[in-house]
């Protein structure tokens, strides 16, 4: 049973990292997108990614927040930041 409880607790964790990986990752490549609507002037497109940005960071504090798994979180959050920034200008060189 020790080795079944073991190999449950690497799956939570490893959840927990793609998880944030990949929230972190949708984010910022929403906030990159974010800056081109602000200097473009586009209203309704800065109005839109700001309310999803902001449902993000609430939805990733809160995870956070309940969670006893910080290393992991932690390297999921930072890793997805670093990914969905530079998916973030790429997106913005070759699609926008």
């Amino acid at each position: 049973m020790v080795g079944l409880e073991a190999q449950e607790n690497n799956m939570t964790k490893l959840k927990s990292f793609i998880l944030l990986f990949l929230i972190q990752l949708v984010l910022y490549l929403l906030l990159v997108i974010n800056y081109i609507f602000i200097s473009n002037l586009s209203y309704q497109g800065t109005i839109i990614s700001d309310f999803v940005i902001a449902s993000f960071n609430f939805f990733i504090i809160r995870k956070i927040a309940q969670s006893e798994n910080s290393f992991y979180q932690w390297a999921g959050y930072a890793f997805g930041g670093a990914a969905g920034g530079a998916l973030g200008l790429y997106v913005s060189q070759y699609l926008l």
